[in-house]
């Protein structure tokens, strides 16, 4: 007769739980992929829409200092070139005066890219004040 030894299915029990906890670190790499595109993908629609509205307040400022703008009309314009493609922009202005004769602009500008409530959707907007004041 032979003699059972006691560490029978020690083996499988051992291959099981390795195949438990491979699996689960799988699931946590997939998981920890997805989560890096995500980031990437909205890190990247950020960056174009802070260069849109950045571009639009530029273009707000010359017109303001170069022009001597009335802001009786907005600049509503769309960015087509390279990475800007589907970048909306939208620039207001608000005249004022400050003391005797000084000019004071306040200029926003609003770049969009996608549709709201789509993940695809991003916003910026940046204002900023200029002014003849010597």
């Amino acid at each position: 007769m032979r003699r059972r030894s006691r560490s029978t299915g020690a083996a499988l029990l051992t291959s099981i739980f390795l195949i438990v906890v491979l699996a689960g670190l799988g699931v946590a790499v997939m998981n920890l992929s997805n989560v890096e595109h995500d980031t990437t993908s909205k890190s990247f629609l950020s960056a174009k829409v802070y260069y849109g509205a950045k571009a639009g307040l530029d273009w707000g400022i010359q017109q303001a200092v170069a022009a001597s703008w009335d802001c009786s009309t907005s600049g509503s314009f769309s960015l087509s070139q390279g990475a800007f493609s589907g970048v909306s922009v939208v620039v207001s202005c608000t005249r004022g005066t400050h003391g005797a004769g000084n000019l004071v602009w306040y200029i926003t500008s609003k770049a969009t890219t996608g549709s709201p409530g789509s993940l695809g959707y991003a916003e910026r907007r940046m204002e900023a004040t200029v002014s003849n004041i010597p």
